[in-house]
């Protein structure tokens, strides 16, 4: 028998228990507390209950359901009111291929102390910004383009200054930063930009797009950048971003990492609109265009907006009906010409004299490609991606899954198929892909019913995986990506497509009232594929059904053009694919006077020597194609080459063709960065800053500024900074990201859940040590006797 002693009702067994004694203290301190540290958590949620609470919710005079996006509030003798409050409004004229607008921001501060206002906004992918003007009052800043951390530095000294202060940056192609410093006490500044965008044809419907909200982007987790890291990679060039010291001090939700270094600006705070109704708190948005098709117009429609048409003339004002339109859903404007008068061609031209005086021509020219109604449908294999994470919640989701029931029943008896669905983990429907029989289809459809909406954007994986599939039985892999974009990662996954794609084509589908246009459209062009748009239920039928003809049958390939004029330099270089109703878009540049000192060659009977002709062919099908573009007679300002006859304004036909090359020449650098090496990098960047400096425009490297030299806030006066709220998108459930230093949530959270953790491991670890005894009881009792 073994020797035991009893301690406080425990059994110690010296050759078998010696750490009992050491057990039991831990036992006791679980016992004691395991309580205090689940009041602890308990507190702590309370704590962030309390903190949303008080900052958010006690607004006195305000109530809390009528808070929106674009108002900020300010305390004042223990009451909230109205801060800071943003207006947009969009003058929009169309004469030809490019849309000119006119963008103005007003920022009202209704606060008793001075302002910084910080406003995070979208545009078009295309959008080219070409100028900024600051007024305040009577009073207008002409701003000026700078290079970017130049423009930084200089609007840093000028708000220390307290002078009034704009600036205006890009962050992606398809979203930029206002900040407007030095607002005085119930002072307007307003900042006006003025940009150019392009006019998109498909299958004979015009379309405009202006951008009003934005999806919040998933970041993807990795290494946080520090103060001293983000300095440090502000002195490199491994990222296309230009990467200063402001990203500290931004009021993003998001942290910088080394997978997305300028997270922090490009992570807004977004608010929902809880009232239905449009109020004086809301952020709202006057918008007006004026349509000159250049033919008589037919199906002008908004596809989300309520319009009044009033026809002038040749052509047609429009505005929104509503004056208190939110800014939660893109506005989009389409529009046909009367049967038959959609040009097969187009070519328009101006003339600029750079900075070193070289005279140039600028040429932009639009080509349909013919018809192909007789060829055959080929058989496919097609893989679908479609994005369930929490930013597709609400009517995203379930346009998306209907869009994707159409496609399944668009497919043909002898295609395949799969289906890839994610979030923050992929999963797919078959191990491999299958025909596309009634069974198969009835599963898919029933395992597509079964996916809901959660989690993170994480999109890597799923690419991948559908990029990487096999493809032995089809020529074809036509891989259709349903998604909203909502991603801040963009450049590693433009690096994998171009990786991995290999024959496949990549087609993209943005689902929502305000997807990730600059990821869908690059995606889809380094995918060589085609890409559209889906922001109803009721266009899911017409827009599946036309993407559907498209990649079903033969595309034109191997696109190439010759032209006249020998120092001619066009973009986009490589000439994507072209497919079924969409144009070929060209913009060139050349020697001012030599298409003219071509056609102008006379031979000795006085004929013209020399016809000045653009020569197209590519290969559709089986088949070579050919065309020939007489650009003999083309005059300055340009002309539609179609048989019928147009009242376009000449005049301003022009207007946008040179600073349209320019940005095609910096997207297209943009892309040579982006595969370029560390070497190389810092050459591009270069090329691509002084680009945008001599044509004036905003770009990854350049800002533009405007400071207003008479000093308005005195040395000592507070200056508070505050950022304007974006509405989330009209429809979305998505769970709104809090920022990582919003109202210490997020420590708080960090504390409670430790806490959490703490407290359940003790608990376990007590009733461990509780069934020990017991063990050791029962052990003795068995050994006394």
């Amino acid at each position: 028998m073994k020797k035991s002693t009893t301690i406080n009702g425990s059994i110690s067994t010296s050759s078998h228990y010696t750490l009992i004694p050491y057990t039991l203290r831990i036992s006791l301190l679980s016992i004691v507390f395991s309580p205090i540290l689940l009041a602890i958590m308990s507190l702590s949620y309370l704590l962030v209950l309390t903190k949303v609470s008080a900052n958010e919710l006690s607004m006195d005079n305000i109530p809390y359901q009528s808070i929106s996006s674009g108002t900020l509030y300010f305390k004042n003798n223990e009451k909230y009111s109205a801060a800071l409050i943003q207006q947009s409004d969009y003058q929009v004229t169309i004469n030809g291929l490019l849309a000119k607008v006119n963008f103005t921001q007003t920022f009202k501060n209704a606060s008793n102390d001075y302002v910084e206002a910080v406003y995070v906004f979208p545009l078009v992918d295309d959008a080219s910004v070409s100028s900024m003007i600051m007024e305040i009052g009577e009073r207008r800043i002409v701003g000026k383009i700078k290079e970017k951390q130049q423009a930084q530095k200089l609007y840093t000294k000028a708000k220390t200054a307290g002078k009034r202060v704009g600036l205006v940056s890009q962050q992606r192609p398809n979203l930029f930063t206002t900040k407007v410093a030095n607002i005085a006490p119930g002072e307007s500044i307003k900042i006006n930009l003025h940009y150019f965008q392009s006019i998109k044809l498909n299958n004979e419907t015009f379309s405009l797009r202006i951008p009003l909200t934005l999806t919040p982007r998933y970041i993807p987790s990795s290494h946080a950048i520090n103060r001293k890291e983000l300095i440090n990679a502000s002195n490199t060039s491994d990222e296309l971003k230009v990467i200063n010291t402001t990203s500290i001090n931004s009021h993003g939700w998001a942290m910088n990492n080394d997978r997305v270094t300028d997270a922090s600006e490009i992570t807004p705070i977004q608010t929902r609109d809880n009232t239905g109704e449009n109020t004086s708190q809301n952020q709202t948005v006057t918008l007006s265009v004026d349509l000159n098709g250049g033919l008589p117009l037919t199906n002008v429609t908004s596809l989300y907006h309520q319009i009044a048409k009033t026809p002038l003339n040749e052509k047609l004002l429009i505005s929104l009906a509503d004056k208190n339109t939110k800014l939660d859903q893109d506005f989009v404007l389409e529009w046909q010409l009367e049967q038959g008068n959609v040009p097969k061609a187009a070519f328009f031209i101006q003339s600029e004299t750079d900075v070193t005086n070289n005279k140039y021509q600028y040429g932009l020219l639009m080509l349909m490609p013919p018809s192909n109604d007789y060829a055959q449908a080929i058989d496919k294999n097609v893989i679908y991606i479609i994005d369930t994470s929490g930013s597709m919640g609400g009517v995203a989701i379930r346009q998306a899954k209907q869009s994707l029931i159409t496609a399944l029943d668009l497919l043909n008896s002898n295609d395949t198929f799969n289906i890839i669905a994610f979030e923050d983990r992929t999963q797919s429907l078959f191990k491999v892909s299958k025909l596309a029989n009634a069974d198969n289809v009835a599963q898919a459809k029933y395992w597509l019913s079964q996916l809901e909406a959660g989690g993170g954007t994480n999109m890597y994986p799923a690419i991948e995986q559908a990029l990487t599939a096999s493809n032995k039985d089809h020529p074809y892999k036509q891989i259709v990506f349903i998604t909203d974009g909502s991603v801040g990662n963009e450049t590693e996954l433009f690096n994998l497509i171009e990786r991995k794609l290999a024959s496949s084509r990549l087609h993209t589908i943005g689902i929502g009232s305000a997807p990730n246009s600059y990821f869908m459209s690059q995606a889809a062009k380094i995918g060589r594929g085609t890409y559209r748009y889906i922001g109803s239920i009721n266009e899911v039928s017409h827009e599946m059904t036309q993407l559907f003809n498209q990649i079903s049958k033969p595309l034109m390939q191997k696109v190439e053009l010759s032209w006249p004029m020998k120092s001619v330099e066009t973009f986009p270089k490589n000439i994507p694919d072209l497919y079924a109703g969409q144009p070929l878009m060209i913009s060139a540049r050349w020697l001012k006077n030599e298409l003219n000192e071509q056609a102008n060659k006379k031979d000795s009977l006085g004929k013209s020597k020399v016809d000045a002709y653009i020569n197209v062919s590519g290969q559709l099908a089986a088949m070579t194609w050919q065309e020939k573009i007489d650009i003999t007679n083309v005059k300055e300002a340009g002309v539609n080459l179609n048989s019928a006859e147009s009242s376009f304004d000449v005049k301003q036909l022009n207007i946008g063709v040179a600073q349209w090359w320019a940005k095609e020449k910096i997207d297209h650098l943009i892309d040579l960065h982006r595969r370029s090496s560390l070497e190389q990098k810092e050459i591009v960047k270069a090329e691509i800053t002084n680009l945008a400096l001599q044509h004036h425009l905003l770009s990854p490297y350049t800002s533009f500024i405007a400071i207003e030299e008479e000093i308005t806030r005195k040395q000592g006066a507070p200056l508070k900074s505050k950022a304007i709220k974006n509405l989330m998108p009209t429809g979305s459930t998505q769970i709104i990201p809090l920022a990582n230093t919003s109202l210490g949530i997020a420590g708080y959270l960090y504390f409670a859940l430790l806490f959490m953790t703490i407290a359940i491991l003790m608990q376990l670890l007590n009733k461990s040590l509780r069934l020990h005894k017991r063990y050791v009881r029962h052990s003795n009792e068995l050994s006394a006797k």
